[in-house]
Protein backbone atom coordinates (compact mmCIF):
# COMPACT_ATOMS: atom_id res chain seq x y z
CA UNK A 1 0.00 0.00 0.00
CA UNK A 2 1.18 3.27 -0.88
CA UNK A 3 2.10 6.29 1.28
CA UNK A 4 -1.20 8.11 -0.53
CA UNK A 5 -3.22 5.62 0.01
CA UNK A 6 -2.21 5.13 4.06
CA UNK A 7 -2.43 8.70 4.88
CA UNK A 8 -5.98 9.58 2.73
CA UNK A 9 -7.69 7.39 5.37
CA UNK A 10 -10.10 8.67 8.23
CA UNK A 11 -8.78 10.06 11.37
CA UNK A 12 -5.31 10.82 9.73
CA UNK A 13 -3.90 14.17 10.36
CA UNK A 14 -4.30 16.18 7.07
CA UNK A 15 -7.07 13.73 6.08
CA UNK A 16 -8.70 16.78 3.92
CA UNK A 17 -5.64 17.79 1.99
CA UNK A 18 -4.65 14.25 1.03
CA UNK A 19 -8.23 13.09 -0.08
CA UNK A 20 -8.01 16.32 -2.07
CA UNK A 21 -4.84 14.96 -3.91
CA UNK A 22 -5.89 11.50 -4.36
CA UNK A 23 -9.08 12.56 -5.71
CA UNK A 24 -7.44 15.14 -8.18
CA UNK A 25 -5.23 12.91 -9.21
CA UNK A 26 -7.57 10.51 -10.18
CA UNK A 27 -9.66 12.75 -12.29
CA UNK A 28 -6.82 14.54 -14.20
CA UNK A 29 -5.55 10.89 -14.81
CA UNK A 30 -9.12 10.19 -16.07
CA UNK A 31 -10.07 13.49 -18.00
CA UNK A 32 -6.57 15.54 -18.10
CA UNK A 33 -5.75 18.36 -15.98
CA UNK A 34 -8.20 21.10 -18.08
CA UNK A 35 -10.89 18.77 -18.31
CA UNK A 36 -11.76 18.64 -14.32
CA UNK A 37 -12.78 21.80 -12.35
CA UNK A 38 -11.91 22.55 -8.75
CA UNK A 39 -15.94 21.58 -7.65
CA UNK A 40 -15.73 18.39 -9.08
CA UNK A 41 -12.86 17.46 -7.37
CA UNK A 42 -13.92 18.90 -3.73
CA UNK A 43 -17.24 16.74 -4.46
CA UNK A 44 -15.10 13.55 -5.28
CA UNK A 45 -13.08 14.38 -1.95
CA UNK A 46 -16.03 14.42 0.16
CA UNK A 47 -15.89 18.00 0.68
CA UNK A 48 -19.32 19.59 1.03
CA UNK A 49 -16.89 23.35 1.52
CA UNK A 50 -16.69 24.01 -1.96
CA UNK A 51 -13.64 26.50 -0.92
CA UNK A 52 -11.58 23.52 0.62
CA UNK A 53 -9.49 23.15 -2.03
CA UNK A 54 -8.39 27.11 -2.55
CA UNK A 55 -7.99 26.69 1.25
CA UNK A 56 -5.57 23.79 0.64
CA UNK A 57 -4.02 24.62 -2.22
CA UNK A 58 -4.55 27.93 -3.47
CA UNK A 59 -4.33 26.89 -6.80
CA UNK A 60 -5.20 24.24 -9.32
CA UNK A 61 -1.37 24.81 -10.37
CA UNK A 62 -0.15 24.16 -6.51
CA UNK A 63 -2.42 21.33 -6.05
CA UNK A 64 -0.41 19.87 -9.34
CA UNK A 65 3.01 20.40 -7.92
CA UNK A 66 1.96 18.97 -4.75
CA UNK A 67 0.86 15.57 -5.96
CA UNK A 68 3.72 15.74 -8.15
CA UNK A 69 6.10 16.62 -4.79
CA UNK A 70 4.73 14.37 -2.65
CA UNK A 71 5.01 11.19 -5.64
CA UNK A 72 8.21 12.00 -6.58
CA UNK A 73 9.76 12.05 -3.61
CA UNK A 74 8.51 8.84 -2.62
CA UNK A 75 10.01 7.49 -6.02
CA UNK A 76 13.05 8.96 -5.68
CA UNK A 77 14.21 7.61 -2.57
CA UNK A 78 13.37 4.42 -4.04
CA UNK A 79 16.12 5.62 -7.04
CA UNK A 80 18.83 6.48 -4.97
CA UNK A 81 18.67 3.44 -3.10
CA UNK A 82 18.86 1.15 -6.94
CA UNK A 83 21.64 3.56 -8.43
CA UNK A 84 23.60 2.98 -4.76
CA UNK A 85 23.22 -0.36 -5.71
CA UNK A 86 24.04 0.25 -9.15
CA UNK A 87 26.84 1.72 -8.20
CA UNK A 88 28.51 -0.88 -5.92
CA UNK A 89 28.23 -3.40 -8.58
CA UNK A 90 30.32 -1.33 -10.85
CA UNK A 91 27.49 -1.40 -13.23
CA UNK A 92 27.65 2.45 -13.91
CA UNK A 93 28.53 1.82 -17.47
CA UNK A 94 25.85 -0.44 -18.16
CA UNK A 95 22.34 0.99 -20.08
CA UNK A 96 20.55 -1.23 -18.97
CA UNK A 97 21.02 -1.26 -15.47
CA UNK A 98 20.86 2.52 -15.37
CA UNK A 99 17.24 2.40 -16.87
CA UNK A 100 16.48 -0.02 -14.43
CA UNK A 101 17.60 1.60 -11.52
CA UNK A 102 15.91 4.90 -13.07
CA UNK A 103 12.36 3.58 -14.28
CA UNK A 104 12.08 0.63 -12.36
CA UNK A 105 10.87 2.73 -9.08
CA UNK A 106 7.95 3.65 -11.22
CA UNK A 107 7.55 0.49 -12.90
CA UNK A 108 7.09 -1.39 -9.28
CA UNK A 109 3.73 0.15 -8.75
CA UNK A 110 1.97 -0.64 -11.37
CA UNK A 111 0.43 -3.42 -9.74
CA UNK A 112 -1.84 -1.52 -7.89
CA UNK A 113 -4.52 0.99 -8.39
CA UNK A 114 -2.90 4.10 -6.72
CA UNK A 115 0.55 3.10 -8.76
CA UNK A 116 -1.58 3.19 -12.11
CA UNK A 117 -3.81 6.37 -11.05
CA UNK A 118 -0.19 7.93 -10.72
CA UNK A 119 1.13 6.81 -13.94
CA UNK A 120 -1.88 8.13 -15.33
CA UNK A 121 -1.86 11.70 -14.10
CA UNK A 122 1.86 11.92 -14.66
CA UNK A 123 1.27 11.41 -18.73
CA UNK A 124 -1.38 13.71 -18.43
CA UNK A 125 0.67 16.75 -17.26
CA UNK A 126 3.47 14.93 -19.70
CA UNK A 127 1.03 16.04 -22.73
CA UNK A 128 -0.16 18.88 -20.81
CA UNK A 129 1.08 22.33 -23.33
CA UNK A 130 1.29 24.04 -19.98
CA UNK A 131 3.67 21.56 -17.96
CA UNK A 132 7.45 21.11 -19.49
CA UNK A 133 7.89 17.81 -16.78
CA UNK A 134 11.21 16.61 -18.49
CA UNK A 135 12.49 20.39 -17.55
CA UNK A 136 10.67 20.09 -14.18
CA UNK A 137 12.79 16.67 -13.65
CA UNK A 138 15.87 17.91 -14.51
CA UNK A 139 15.33 21.18 -12.43
CA UNK A 140 13.71 18.99 -9.63
CA UNK A 141 16.90 18.66 -7.33
CA UNK A 142 15.82 15.16 -6.35
CA UNK A 143 19.03 12.80 -5.64
CA UNK A 144 17.94 10.24 -7.77
CA UNK A 145 16.94 11.72 -10.83
CA UNK A 146 20.40 14.26 -11.24
CA UNK A 147 22.58 11.23 -10.47
CA UNK A 148 20.42 9.32 -13.19
CA UNK A 149 20.49 11.65 -15.90
CA UNK A 150 24.22 12.14 -14.89
CA UNK A 151 24.87 8.65 -15.69
CA UNK A 152 23.06 8.64 -18.94
CA UNK A 153 24.53 11.90 -19.93
CA UNK A 154 27.93 10.27 -19.49
CA UNK A 155 26.89 7.51 -21.92
CA UNK A 156 25.99 9.72 -24.32
CA UNK A 157 29.17 11.90 -24.29
CA UNK A 158 29.31 11.22 -28.05
CA UNK A 159 26.69 12.31 -29.42
CA UNK A 160 25.99 16.03 -29.98
CA UNK A 161 24.66 17.84 -27.02
CA UNK A 162 21.85 19.37 -28.89
CA UNK A 163 20.91 15.10 -29.96
CA UNK A 164 21.64 13.92 -26.35
CA UNK A 165 19.06 16.56 -24.58
CA UNK A 166 16.33 15.71 -26.78
CA UNK A 167 16.94 12.06 -26.96
CA UNK A 168 16.52 12.11 -22.93
CA UNK A 169 13.17 14.14 -23.64
CA UNK A 170 12.39 11.41 -25.75
CA UNK A 171 13.18 8.92 -23.35
CA UNK A 172 10.63 10.16 -20.32
CA UNK A 173 8.14 10.59 -23.03
CA UNK A 174 8.41 7.41 -24.58
CA UNK A 175 8.67 5.41 -20.96
CA UNK A 176 5.47 7.48 -19.41
CA UNK A 177 3.91 7.38 -22.42
CA UNK A 178 4.07 3.75 -22.77
CA UNK A 179 3.41 3.14 -18.90
CA UNK A 180 0.15 4.94 -19.40
CA UNK A 181 -1.09 2.78 -22.61
CA UNK A 182 -0.55 -0.20 -20.43
CA UNK A 183 -2.64 1.30 -17.45
CA UNK A 184 -5.72 1.08 -19.98
CA UNK A 185 -5.69 -2.54 -19.53
CA UNK A 186 -8.23 -4.88 -17.70
CA UNK A 187 -5.61 -6.98 -16.16
CA UNK A 188 -3.03 -3.83 -15.97
CA UNK A 189 -2.59 -4.84 -12.78
CA UNK A 190 -3.10 -8.65 -12.23
CA UNK A 191 -1.26 -9.82 -15.31
CA UNK A 192 2.37 -9.82 -13.71
CA UNK A 193 4.24 -11.93 -16.27
CA UNK A 194 2.71 -9.61 -19.46
CA UNK A 195 3.81 -6.52 -17.69
CA UNK A 196 7.03 -7.83 -16.75
CA UNK A 197 7.72 -8.56 -20.59
CA UNK A 198 6.21 -4.82 -21.62
CA UNK A 199 8.55 -3.66 -19.68
CA UNK A 200 11.57 -5.33 -20.48
CA UNK A 201 11.07 -5.24 -24.00
CA UNK A 202 10.11 -0.95 -23.17
CA UNK A 203 13.64 -0.81 -21.56
CA UNK A 204 15.13 -2.22 -24.61
CA UNK A 205 13.57 0.02 -27.22
CA UNK A 206 14.38 3.15 -24.96
CA UNK A 207 18.20 2.03 -24.92
CA UNK A 208 18.31 1.28 -28.54
CA UNK A 209 16.49 4.94 -29.39
CA UNK A 210 19.32 6.27 -26.78
CA UNK A 211 22.36 4.47 -28.53
CA UNK A 212 21.23 4.51 -32.14
CA UNK A 213 23.71 5.94 -34.96
CA UNK A 214 23.16 9.52 -36.14
CA UNK A 215 21.97 9.93 -39.36
CA UNK A 216 23.56 12.33 -42.09
CA UNK A 217 19.76 13.85 -41.90
CA UNK A 218 19.62 14.58 -38.65
CA UNK A 219 22.95 16.05 -38.80
CA UNK A 220 22.33 18.15 -41.37
CA UNK A 221 18.77 19.33 -40.13
CA UNK A 222 20.59 19.99 -36.79
CA UNK A 223 22.96 22.23 -38.51
CA UNK A 224 20.33 23.67 -40.39
CA UNK A 225 18.53 24.75 -36.64
CA UNK A 226 22.51 26.44 -35.91
CA UNK A 227 22.74 28.59 -38.86
CA UNK A 228 23.19 32.29 -37.42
Amino acid sequence: MSETETDAKPGKRGDTRLRLMVAAERLFGERGLHGVTLKEINAAAGQRNESALHYHFGSKQRLIDAILGQRVKVIDARRVERIDALMAAGQERDLHAILRATFEPLTELLDTDDGVRFVRFAAQVLNDPDFDLPSIAVRSGYEGITRANALIVALLGDLPPEIAVQRQRFMLEMALTSLSIWTRRGDATTDAEGRAFFIANLFDEIAGALQAPVSPETLAALKETTKP
